[in-house]
């Protein structure tokens, strides 16, 4: 029994490759992304609770507890690795194959932290240790006039409580058996919602940045 866990870029819609990807605001303006690149530091996956405990754990919203780069346990990839925006959006990168008890499994919990000199795929043409996030782009307008260039860097750190989702995009838990049979999980990084209530323009935008991405964060199940 095991579960192949893969981090993946796809917006809602269309995916997009090549040198830049291009998301409309909800205002009109048209942000395009030439660089980006953001460090998911470890990914940890919970047992559905047993009703008893539903609606204490409802009650108590709980979370995952943030802690320093290891090598994971059954139920968690501990090992960070940096995603490049520009990698073709059907290309997903392996973060890595967990094989925790049989049970069934609701949610998880995905860190947004700084990069680490460890972290896999840490890019060599900019500084990205010691950054969560780095963007580069521009923005175009709605009401026209020269595109407004922006470079964001951020250290902030973000989570991500979500549950698996199904191929109708609700809720579907992941049951995981004896039987041996191998799952797939994915992190989604949906770009095309990042940018609906941050501008990237504005003062404090780079932090915004990285509760949006958490915010948009998806998982589904296989």
């Amino acid at each position: 029994m095991s579960l192949a866990m893969h981090l993946a870029h796809r917006p809602s819609g269309v995916s997009q490759s090549g040198a830049e990807r291009v998301i409309q605001r909800p205002n009109g303006d048209v942000v395009r992304l030439t660089r980006g690149h953001v460090n998911v530091a470890s990914v940890e996956i919970f047992a559905c609770p047993s009703m008893a405990w539903r609606k204490v754990l409802d009650a108590l919203s709980p979370l995952g507890t943030a802690q320093a780069h290891t090598e994971g346990t059954p139920t968690r990839i501990g090992e960070p690795h940096v995603d490049d925006l520009l990698r073709d959006d059907a290309q997903p990168l392996t973060l890595g194959t967990l094989k925790p008890p049989a049970d069934r499994y609701c949610r998880a919990v995905v860190l947004l932290e700084p990069a680490d000199a460890d972290a896999v795929g840490l890019p060599a043409s900019v500084p990205m240790e010691g950054s969560t996030l780095l963007l580069e782009g521009t923005v175009e307008p709605a009401g026209g006039g020269a595109a407004q260039p922006f470079e964001l860097a951020s250290s902030a750190e973000a989570e991500a409580d979500v549950q698996f989702l199904g191929s109708t995009g609700s809720p579907s838990a992941l049951p995981l058996t004896t039987a041996g049979t191998a799952r797939t999980g994915h992190v989604l990084l949906r770009y095309d919602r990042w940018f609906d209530a941050v501008d990237p323009l504005a003062p404090g935008a780079a932090d915004a940045l990285v509760s949006a991405i958490a915010e948009s964060l998806e998982l589904q199940g296989e």
